[in-house]
């Protein structure tokens, strides 16, 4: 199963508190007919089964953000995007290296 929501199929990952959330809802509408939250320890057992049933297989940069992809296909954002984030550009300097060697220069 690949990722097919509607904030994908336009370019734009969904973050995974908010993939979580929509798998909780549609769990929940299939067991109840309803997609009303229904408490905090009930969506973490979902999260919890759902991330032991689709666990990461892959790491990916994406916008100042990383993204994993799930054992189900599942592409998703670690965090949501920030509202003052600056839209980023395209060419060579879309993204410049500001990351931190973690090796040692010979």
């Amino acid at each position: 199963m690949f990722t097919n929501d509607s904030a994908a199929l336009n370019g734009d990952l969904s973050d995974l508190l908010t993939h979580l959330e929509a798998v909780y809802r549609q769990r929940r509408f299939e067991d109840t007919g309803s997609p009303d939250l229904d408490s905090a320890e009930m969506f973490l057992k979902v999260a919890r089964e759902y991330l032991t049933e689709n666990r990461p297989s892959e790491v990916f940069a994406v916008d100042n953000n990383y993204g994993i992809l799930l054992t189900n296909g599942q592409r998703v954002k670690i965090c949501p995007t920030a509202a003052n984030e600056a839209a980023v550009t395209g060419g060579d300097m879309a993204n410049p290296d500001s990351s931190i060697p973690v090796t040692r220069q010979r």
